[in-house]
């Protein structure tokens, strides 16, 4: 009997900070859906350890800009809020653009605009040691690129939140 008690406290405390990174995953995806859905960004938690929040460019950036659009920055404060609020969380940035220009231009305008996130986030007090920012140019389409409607979709920024316990 004494056995079993000391197995249980053993696997109840061994749990405990699985169930604390779980919950603050959890409190963060709730912030994110209040703070970023009304403004057009999809947050989807697509793991127990990494939540996706994908931003289109026409509501982020300026057609073939980097530069985050003024109006858009409120949503990126609110964004670094939630963040701020969850210190132990990894992010990492990535842009995407369609296929019309070169691959070059493409791959260089993704990264500018992931960089311009991260910049923003850390104007507002998220550290650079938790930010990564990369670019994947044209090269990971979300819909075909023969329509403007789906080269549209193209055009985005995602940001990968995870706890450290994985989720890529």
């Amino acid at each position: 009997m004494r056995l079993a008690l000391i197995a249980a406290a053993i696997l109840m405390f061994s749990a405990a900070p699985a169930f604390a990174q779980q919950s603050e995953m959890d409190a963060a995806e709730r912030a994110l859906r209040t703070e970023m859905a009304p403004a057009g960004v999809a947050v989807d938690r697509v793991s127990p350890n990494e939540i996706r929040v994908t931003m289109p460019s026409d509501i982020t950036f300026d057609f073939n800009r980097a530069d985050v659009r003024s109006e858009f920055a409120p949503r990126v404060a609110g964004l670094a809020r939630t963040l701020n609020q969850h210190g132990g969380m990894r992010i990492e940035i990535i842009g995407h653009a369609d296929a019309i220009g070169s691959d070059q231009y493409n791959q260089d305008l993704s990264e500018r605009r992931a960089r311009a996130v991260g910049s923003q986030l850390m104007d507002y007090g998220v550290g650079f040691s938790r930010i990564n920012a990369s670019g994947r140019g044209e090269w990971s389409p979300v819909a075909p690129n023969d329509t403007e409607y789906g080269r549209a979709q193209n055009r985005r920024v995602e940001i990968r939140i995870t706890n450290g316990g994985g989720g890529k």
